[in-house]
């Protein structure tokens, strides 16, 4: 074999390496309450998941649901949090069709810290919008043990 072979030999092995990538997973949501997600409880917790490792979050996203009543004043407002109350994402129903399912996404993550068990979605309303179904995902990718 030439050098020439063996360099590039060994750009295919590297160009192979950097072709790999570490998938996200999703964390599984305990629901706390049923959905639909009714005014009366606005500002409770709909659900939180463990953050068993130390955690990149990639992506927080909901497909939602707000029945007879959303818009730019009325509205709904998904805040995750972590076990200290700190905000690491918000989604906001502002803007989105009443009765249609619609996919909202964060445009802003704080992350959490490697110490933090527990991350927390709470749904706040305002002023009077109809009931939400709330289906979440927040993506990671762990860092940490």
């Amino acid at each position: 074999m030439t050098m020439l072979d063996l360099v590039a030999d060994l750009a295919r092995r590297v160009g192979v390496l950097e072709r790999v990538e570490t998938p996200a997973d999703l964390l599984p949501f305990s629901q706390r309450v049923l959905n639909p997600f009714p005014l009366a409880s606005s500002g409770a917790q709909w659900g939180n998941t463990p953050q068993p490792w130390a955690v990149a979050i990639r992506n927080v996203a909901a497909t939602v649901f707000v029945s007879t009543t959303n818009n730019g004043t009325n509205y709904w407002t998904l805040t995750l949090q972590d076990s200290t109350g700190v905000t690491l994402a918000t989604l906001s129903t502002a803007a989105i069709a009443v009765n249609t399912s619609t996919r909202l996404s964060a445009t802003s993550i704080t992350q959490p810290s490697a110490s933090n068990p527990i991350l927390i979605l709470i749904a706040t309303a305002t002023g009077s919008p109809g009931s939400i179904v709330i289906l979440p995902a927040v993506s990671y990718l762990r860092t940490g043990i």
